[in-house]
Order: structure tokens, then sequence, then C-alpha cells
């Protein structure tokens, strides 16, 4: 079955809930999640090896089930928590503020930056073009703008 562009998908109700909240205090909820996996992601990444639940929970002298929530979600993670971790796994949570939609100018930045590099063949002929892209590749302006993406 062909679809045109222009047509409307119908959603069924139930995977629309996936992606839809039900109060703002949900939509809040799920944000504090989001933010609290990406701190515990971070702490899984630094380690050397990979690291038990238990092994967590006798360092921060917690329960491991209680570190077995906080890595499923079920509870959320508080700030004295999270200097147990740093300080029994000798590290520090980097935690900055940025602008959400600075994210989306960046990226805009470095496509049009992309679509100015020139091309790597001769696209009038179909065929490689050995001096074009020799000239592509040893033009030191392409260079840096690569670098600096």
């Amino acid at each position: 079955m062909n679809m045109k562009l222009t047509e409307k998908y119908n959603v069924d109700p139930e995977f629309e809930d996936l992606f839809s909240y039900k109060s703002k205090k949900e939509e809040i909820e799920h944000e504090a999640k989001m933010i609290m996996f990406r701190l515990l992601s971070s702490f899984e990444k630094i380690m050397d090896r990979p690291i038990q639940k238990k092994e967590i929970a006798e360092a921060i002298n917690t329960s491991p089930s209680y570190v077995t929530q906080l890595f499923k979600g079920d509870k959320l993670i508080n700030f004295i928590t999270l200097a147990k971790l740093e300080k029994a796994f000798d590290f520090t949570f980097d935690i900055e503020a940025r602008k959400n939609n600075n994210d989306l100018k960046e990226k805009a930045e470095r496509a049009a930056k992309l679509v100015q590099l020139k091309p790597r063949f001769d696209l009038h002929c179909g065929f490689p073009n050995v001096t074009s892209y020799y000239k592509f590749a040893n033009n030191e302006q392409d260079k840096v703008n690569a670098k600096a993406l």
C-alpha cells in the first residue's frame, strides 16, 4: 500500500500515550528521571570495570534494592546520594546548564559548514576527477572547517 506524504496518519491511542503526558506533573517527573539517568549513566561510564549494584550499595551504605530502584527509575536519586557516590568512588559529577535551542543552532551551523565543503567528484561527468579531489584534499581552509566540526 503506497501512502502519499500529504495523507494524515491515524495513530493508535495506546501508541500515542507513550509520547504524551497526562499532566504537567507527569511530564516534570519524566524529565527528572531523564536527568537522573544521564547522571547514573555518566557514573557507569567512568568506572574502569562493570560494577555490581550490591557493590554500589555497600560503598554508599544503603540497600542493594534501593540502588536497583534508582537504576530502574522507580525512585529518584537525591543530592545526598549523589554526594555519597562521588565520595565513595572518588569522582565528581559535572552538572552544567545550557539553553536547549543553542544545540539546534550549533547543529545548523555545522550542517551549513558541511554544505560549503567542495565535492570530491566532478558531478558533471559522473566520474571522480582526480585533479578536483587533489585540490579538495589539500585545501587548508576546508581542513580547518572540517576540524571545527
